[in-house]
């Protein structure tokens, strides 16, 4: 019972002094390049009518902390069909730009984002008109349209937030604003949807999406990412004059005559 005893109190001496040996945690910073998906792109089916199917998967990587080139690429196919209407239309696309965050980091472990940007996007698509039928003084007519392959160019605005739910676990959104720069023509058939950019019956479609991803650690770091900020203001010479001591023998304006620093300094070196 005694060496059970004298067991037991060496153990609550020495679990105190243990706790203390390992001490505080170190706190890193970690970055790499990042991988998602956007989820919006499986949940758009159940908010639209048209039978549609799209993924899409993004890329970005960090540059001086608060910059992120940013890569998407994606899949879309959307058959439409209504009583006197069948379109069909699929292809894939791809956008490049750069995430800017300005959001403040506030330690080490901070990875959290509000971010603005912008994207190219271009996608090579094809649409076909199955099936049309309007009714006009003569009657009702029916035709249908060949399929064409078509390409598209566009921009977008970005705006969007980006969280670490886990370590190196990210969820975030993004709402866009997207402007058609080029588009092929047909003259048969305007696409009333295209691939990356949405539906074309807006001059600027508006756009979201909602984003998982995981970043791969490859840096690791103690470096905190500085933040954005304008440039400092140049200095005029009347505050140069103010931080002079005139008894201070490195000031250039004193001399061996004892005159003072300032502006009766310069003017007595002008002599």
């Amino acid at each position: 019972m005694d060496k059970i005893l004298r067991s037991i109190f060496i153990l609550l001496l020495l679990s105190p002094a243990a706790g203390f040996g390992q001490g505080k945690k170190e706190v890193w910073r970690y970055e790499g390049p990042r991988f998602g998906i956007d989820l919006s792109r499986f949940l758009m089916p159940t908010i639209q009518n048209a039978t549609k199917s799209a993924f899409e998967i993004q890329a970005d990587y960090p540059y001086k902390g608060n910059f992120f080139p940013t890569v998407e690429v994606g899949y879309q196919n959307v058959d439409d069909l209504k009583d006197a209407f069948h379109y069909t239309n699929k292809g894939a696309y791809g956008r490049i730009g750069v995430d800017v965050n300005i959001n403040k980091f506030e330690s080490l472990s901070d990875n959290d984002l509000v971010f603005v940007g912008f994207r190219y996007g271009f996608s090579r698509f094809s649409h076909e008109t199955l099936a049309s039928s309007y009714t006009n003084y003569w009657g009702t007519l029916q035709s249908s349209f060949p399929k064409k392959n078509m390409g598209a160019h566009w921009g977008e605005l970005v705006f969007g937030l980006k969280g670490e739910l886990l370590p190196n676990i990210f969820f975030g959104w993004s709402v866009r604003a997207k402007f058609l720069l080029a588009s092929t023509k047909d003259p048969n058939v305007t696409p009333y949807v295209i691939p990356g950019l949405g539906y074309t019956a807006s001059e600027v479609p508006f756009d979201f999406s909602v984003t998982v991803a995981y970043r791969i650690p490859l840096i690791k770091t103690k470096k905190m990412p500085k933040s954005l900020k304008s440039a400092r203001p140049k200095r005029s010479d009347s505050d140069n004059d103010e931080e002079l001591d005139p008894n201070d023998p490195n000031n250039p304006y004193n001399n061996s005559n004892g005159y003072g620093g300032g502006q009766r300094g310069r003017n007595q070196l002008q002599y």
